[in-house]
């Protein structure tokens, strides 16, 4: 292939860089050629190969020890080649296949060493056919390394392909290569070794090459998995882009001709291979950095280079291989640069792990275009051709590569995680400021109320009474709506603890009634609950709530029909079912129904309510762990189900553990926030858990009480006056926890509690503290 770097005119950023990446590249290809010589020498005296050692690989492609590149004569067979070297135009080492098909290397070979068993080895994939024939004293053989038969003799392996060939002791042969091919190719490596210094490299580089191989693969199959568990696109572009280079790598190896016997010609699959991979990097650059309609110029330029990728991909089907190069060079750098101003715009703006995202893209963007160049054919030709390992360092870089940006990733994660956890508490906050200040912006309302009914006899004519009835409508929805907050940021906060208690179905289905009745008369429909003489485990106000909810929920979206509340065993559990017979519930609807604020999208307009009441429905369900579920035809109606353990079927044990334990460990509260100190003592007092509250944390040490806990936070902890070490040891004769946030500091043996101190921490903290009393 012809590969040749082309620089964009006009922008001198770009150019630099371009500049900057050719130089480097260069740099690297550097070390395959030895010593320019002009085009026009040609070797026609070289000294004769001695073969002394087995374990040496001697180079043939060495003007020293070999005849130029001749073009062989038209019509000639290899069978036929003359013993002396043929007048003719004469490429060094580097061959033309662009003028040329066909070429002749000549060299003499004499072996001095006891070794006869020898090995001809090509380090190049790009030849159509491989020959060569051996002329000694006693005749002559010629050996073809066909990608097509897989003859005995040939062997095709990680480092190229090589010829079993037997030379005799003291004898000298006459070697003439040929090589065919039919576009531009790479250094043609050929070196001539003793079979078991073969077997032994080929070994190494097979497995070498494997083991990357597999690395990559391994860190490709885990970037899926991330994406299949998170559906974060990120990490789905950044495996494609992987996997994609990775095939781009081993089409340039052995397997193209050991998996489907290639013929190493590149065609459009090639080609398509190639825009694949760029915009796969395109769009994991894009996800990455979150390039969106919104990012202003970077947005477009990433639509331009989809486009233009895209559009050389067309192209290349109607034009020339050597046309296509050209363009698939100069549409690799626009790419590579885009990615490159990009990521180093987004580090220089916010940094942090996009400046680790930028580190992982230099050097593997050399590596790529060090083989794009290695196969290009050098403008001057080269006297000795060195074996290179370009194939095999390229997946150190890639691993390096998905390594960084795995890093990347790990912390972008870690970022969006930290802010989830900020947002979450300062959410939490405001629940909680909300639930406690509850009666003081209850008060308002309450006395509105009592406002209203006292203005009442005041009011006179037909106008003024209509008013006074909107007005007090007004005022009894803007009751419920704050009502149904108050009690979502309680939920929320953690403020409701359930009492788990036996109740009898019959009768709470008997109050519903009651109330609901009124509301469904109001609407012409019939509500009907059905006789249910089962008893359930659960909190008499909670499941309350979550039934008149639902129920109110059905009435409101139901214009004719009926209502009807009943209940069914299941296995262990009863499930409660309200049913109706309204307007249903789309299935777009239905993902997001219990979420705050929302509302069937049929007649929602028309229906009142703070649009609340399923989030709390939800919200209890999960503090009471009774799954709530929903099936709905749009149309039909809907089915609201709950299921809640049925109390005959709760062991002995979980009975026992719902009730108060006695002789539970005294707990001692040191805090100075007055609101979590009395809703952490009102947890543990419901519990029937001894709580003593102490101004201080000397003063807990100082005190005689048989306490069992010791609960505070970490202002009261950081201001008092014992040590690491006193506080460590105060930890080993009670259980110490802090409330604080996760990542800080505390001294040995402490716990560390969430800042608000949920009831499912307090409950595996006095169980922690009951198996230490008891062991």
């Amino acid at each position: 292939m012809t590969r040749k770097v082309l620089c964009p005119p006009t922008n001198k950023l770009n150019l630099f860089l371009t500049i900057f990446l050719v130089v480097l590249v260069m740099g690297l290809s550097s070390s395959q050629v030895k010593r320019q010589y002009s085009a026009e020498h040609t070797a026609k005296f070289f000294s004769p190969i001695k073969l002394t050692k087995p374990d040496t690989r001697y180079r043939l492609g060495s003007l020293n020890h070999s005849s130029d590149f001749i073009v062989a004569s038209e019509g000639l067979l290899l069978e036929n080649a003359p013993d002396l070297v043929p007048q003719g135009q004469a490429f060094g080492q580097t061959p033309d296949f662009e003028q040329h098909d066909r070429f002749w290397l000549y060299a003499n070979i004499v072996n001095y060493s006891e070794n006869s068993d020898w090995v001809l080895h090509i380090r190049n994939f790009d030849f159509q056919q491989f020959r060569v024939l051996i002329r000694g004293r006693d005749g002559q053989v010629v050996h073809t390394l066909r990608d097509a038969d897989f003859l005995d003799s040939t062997d095709i392996s990680t480092i190229g392909r090589a010829v079993n060939i037997e030379l005799q002791k003291g004898e000298s042969y006459l070697l003439v290569i040929e090589l065919n091919a039919k576009f531009t190719t790479g250094y043609p490596y050929l070196a001539l070794m003793g079979e078991h210094q073969y077997k032994l490299w080929n070994l190494q580089m097979d497995y070498t090459f494997k083991i990357m191989i597999g690395i990559i693969l391994g860190f490709i199959l885990l970037g899926f998995l991330c994406w299949l568990l998170m559906a974060e696109m990120t990490f789905f572009w950044g495996s494609l882009s992987s996997l994609l280079m990775l095939i781009y790598y081993i089409e340039f190896s052995c397997m193209p001709a050991i998996l489907w016997q290639s013929t190493y010609e590149k065609a459009t699959l090639f080609w398509l291979l190639v825009s694949s991979s760029l915009l796969s990097l395109l769009a994991f650059s894009a996800s990455f950095l979150q390039i969106k309609r919104s990012s202003g110029i970077w947005n477009c330029a990433f639509v331009v280079a989809v486009l233009t990728t895209v559009s050389v991909a067309v192209a290349s089907t109607m034009i020339s291989f050597k046309e296509s190069t050209f363009l698939y060079i100069f549409n690799s750098i626009f790419v590579w640069l885009l990615i490159l101003s990009s990521g180093i715009s987004k580090a220089r703006n916010d940094g942090h792990y996009y400046t680790i995202y930028i580190c992982g893209w230099p050097l593997l963007i050399m590596f790529i275009l060090e083989i794009t160049l290695v196969v290009d054919r050098p403008s001057n030709s080269i006297e000795e051709v060195n074996e290179h390992y370009e194939m095999i360092q390229v997946l150190y870089v890639q691993i390096l590569h998905m390594l960084i940006q795995a890093i990347a990733l790990i912390l972008r994660i870690k970022a969006l995680y930290m802010e989830k956890l900020k947002m979450e508490k300062l959410n939490h906050e405001k629940s909680r400021f909300i639930a406690q200040s509850s009666h003081d912006l209850s008060q308002p309302l309450y006395s509105m109320g009592i406002f209203l009914e006292h203005l009442n006899p005041h009011v006179h004519g037909v106008d003024g009474k209509m008013m006074f009835e909107q007005l007090k409508n007004t005022h009894h929805q803007l009751s419920e709506s704050f009502h149904s907050i108050i009690d979502l940021c309680k939920l929320e906060y953690g403020g409701i603890i359930p009492e788990l208690k036996s109740i009898q179905l019959t009768n709470l289905f008997s109050q519903l009634q009651n109330e609901m009745r009124i509301l469904a008369e109001a609407k012409s429909i019939r509500l009907k609950f059905q006789p249910c003489s089962l008893q359930v485990l659960s909190d008499p106000i909670l499941l309350e709530r979550m039934l008149r909810n639902l129920i109110t929920n059905a009435i409101k979206y139901t214009d004719e029909g009926k209502v009807v509340i009943g209940c069914r065993r299941q296995g262990k559990n009863v499930v409660i079912h309200v049913t109706d017979t309204g307007c249903g519930i789309d299935n777009e609807d239905l993902k997001r129904i219990f979420e705050i604020y929302q509302r069937s999208g049929r007649n929602s307009l028309d229906s009142s309510g703070s649009g609340i009441g399923l989030s709390i429905v939800k919200l209890i369900s999960e503090l009471l762990n009774h799954p709530v579920e929903i099936k709905s035809i749009p149309g039909s109606g809907s089915d609201f189900t709950i299921c809640v353990p049925r109390l005959e079927h709760v062991s002995l044990k979980h009975e026992k553990e719902t009730e108060p334990k006695e002789d539970l460990p005294v707990v001692a509260l040191v805090f100075q926030d007055d609101d979590l100190k009395d809703t952490l003592s009102h947890c543990l007092q419901k519990w029937r858990c001894p709580v003593l509250t102490f101004t201080s944390v000397e003063d807990v040490c100082q005190s005689n009480a048989p306490l069992s806990i010791l609960l505070c936070e970490y202002a009261t902890l950081k201001n008092s006056s014992l040590s690491s070490d006193e506080a460590s040891a105060l930890a080993q004769e009670i259980l110490a926890a802090c409330t604080c946030d996760s990542d800080t500091n505390l001294p040995d043996n402490w716990i560390t509690l969430s800042p608000t101190a949920p009831p499912a921490q307090l409950r595996a903290l006095l169980n922690a503290a009951i198996r230490c009393r008891q062991g």
